[in-house]
Protein backbone atom coordinates (compact mmCIF):
# COMPACT_ATOMS: atom_id res chain seq x y z
CA UNK A 1 0.00 0.00 0.00
CA UNK A 2 1.38 3.35 -0.73
CA UNK A 3 0.37 6.81 0.87
CA UNK A 4 1.32 10.45 0.68
CA UNK A 5 0.05 11.37 4.30
CA UNK A 6 1.07 9.71 7.71
CA UNK A 7 -2.22 10.93 8.43
CA UNK A 8 -5.24 9.46 6.88
CA UNK A 9 -8.81 8.64 7.05
CA UNK A 10 -9.42 5.52 8.94
CA UNK A 11 -11.79 4.18 6.13
CA UNK A 12 -9.21 4.71 2.96
CA UNK A 13 -6.97 2.74 4.87
CA UNK A 14 -9.50 -0.27 5.67
CA UNK A 15 -10.23 0.33 1.96
CA UNK A 16 -6.59 0.03 0.62
CA UNK A 17 -5.66 -2.75 3.16
CA UNK A 18 -8.49 -5.10 3.21
CA UNK A 19 -8.62 -4.62 7.01
CA UNK A 20 -11.17 -3.49 9.60
CA UNK A 21 -10.60 -1.68 12.46
CA UNK A 22 -13.25 -3.59 15.14
CA UNK A 23 -13.51 -3.91 19.31
CA UNK A 24 -11.59 -6.64 18.74
CA UNK A 25 -8.48 -4.66 16.77
CA UNK A 26 -7.61 -5.13 13.04
CA UNK A 27 -9.48 -8.26 11.68
CA UNK A 28 -9.14 -9.24 8.26
CA UNK A 29 -11.00 -12.33 7.80
CA UNK A 30 -10.51 -14.36 10.91
CA UNK A 31 -7.35 -13.14 11.82
CA UNK A 32 -7.30 -9.61 14.55
CA UNK A 33 -4.69 -8.33 15.92
CA UNK A 34 -4.90 -6.38 19.31
CA UNK A 35 -4.22 -2.76 18.88
CA UNK A 36 -3.02 -0.77 21.68
CA UNK A 37 -4.16 2.29 20.33
CA UNK A 38 -7.31 1.66 17.87
CA UNK A 39 -7.43 4.53 15.16
CA UNK A 40 -10.60 7.33 15.55
CA UNK A 41 -11.58 8.50 12.59
CA UNK A 42 -7.91 9.46 10.97
CA UNK A 43 -5.16 6.99 12.39
CA UNK A 44 -1.30 7.35 11.62
CA UNK A 45 0.28 5.16 9.08
CA UNK A 46 3.39 4.62 10.96
CA UNK A 47 1.83 4.06 13.91
CA UNK A 48 -0.92 1.85 13.07
CA UNK A 49 1.63 -0.55 10.78
CA UNK A 50 3.90 -0.61 13.99
CA UNK A 51 1.35 -1.68 16.00
CA UNK A 52 0.02 -4.45 13.45
CA UNK A 53 3.94 -5.50 12.80
CA UNK A 54 3.67 -4.26 8.59
CA UNK A 55 7.35 -3.52 7.97
CA UNK A 56 7.26 0.42 6.76
CA UNK A 57 9.56 2.49 3.89
CA UNK A 58 9.54 6.22 3.72
CA UNK A 59 10.73 7.68 0.17
CA UNK A 60 11.08 10.99 1.36
CA UNK A 61 11.74 12.01 -2.39
CA UNK A 62 8.64 11.47 -3.50
CA UNK A 63 6.74 11.68 -0.27
CA UNK A 64 5.68 8.46 -0.49
CA UNK A 65 5.17 5.63 2.58
CA UNK A 66 4.75 2.38 1.62
CA UNK A 67 3.23 -0.17 3.43
CA UNK A 68 4.09 -3.72 3.53
CA UNK A 69 1.83 -7.11 3.29
CA UNK A 70 0.79 -8.41 6.78
CA UNK A 71 2.65 -11.59 8.54
CA UNK A 72 1.67 -13.68 11.24
CA UNK A 73 4.56 -13.29 13.69
CA UNK A 74 6.97 -12.58 11.01
CA UNK A 75 6.76 -16.20 9.36
CA UNK A 76 4.13 -16.09 7.21
CA UNK A 77 1.76 -14.51 5.20
CA UNK A 78 -1.76 -14.66 5.40
CA UNK A 79 -2.75 -15.32 1.52
CA UNK A 80 -0.58 -16.07 -1.02
CA UNK A 81 -2.81 -13.41 -3.28
CA UNK A 82 -1.18 -10.07 -5.21
CA UNK A 83 -3.12 -7.07 -4.86
CA UNK A 84 -3.96 -5.74 -7.65
CA UNK A 85 -1.06 -4.39 -10.21
CA UNK A 86 -1.27 -2.41 -13.29
CA UNK A 87 1.94 -0.70 -14.80
CA UNK A 88 3.18 0.38 -17.80
CA UNK A 89 4.67 -2.46 -20.18
CA UNK A 90 6.93 -2.45 -22.63
CA UNK A 91 5.05 -0.55 -25.22
CA UNK A 92 3.49 1.89 -22.69
CA UNK A 93 0.31 0.26 -22.58
CA UNK A 94 -0.80 -0.56 -19.26
CA UNK A 95 -0.32 -4.07 -18.17
CA UNK A 96 -2.76 -6.21 -15.30
CA UNK A 97 -0.99 -8.58 -13.35
CA UNK A 98 -4.24 -10.32 -13.11
CA UNK A 99 -4.28 -11.05 -16.79
CA UNK A 100 -1.85 -14.08 -15.80
CA UNK A 101 -4.04 -15.50 -13.31
CA UNK A 102 -3.04 -19.49 -13.59
CA UNK A 103 0.38 -19.24 -14.69
CA UNK A 104 3.10 -19.05 -12.97
CA UNK A 105 4.62 -15.69 -12.60
CA UNK A 106 8.10 -14.54 -11.51
CA UNK A 107 7.90 -11.00 -10.31
CA UNK A 108 11.14 -9.31 -9.96
CA UNK A 109 12.31 -6.11 -8.00
CA UNK A 110 15.13 -4.25 -7.37
CA UNK A 111 15.79 -0.97 -5.87
CA UNK A 112 18.76 0.94 -5.46
CA UNK A 113 19.03 1.14 -1.88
Amino acid sequence: MLFRRNVINTRAFEEASGWTFKPEGACKGATCIPLKNPPGDTLDVEDIAAQMGLPVVKDKTHGLIAVGPESIGAKALTTAEAPRLVLPGLDGQPFDLASLLGKKVLIYAWAPY
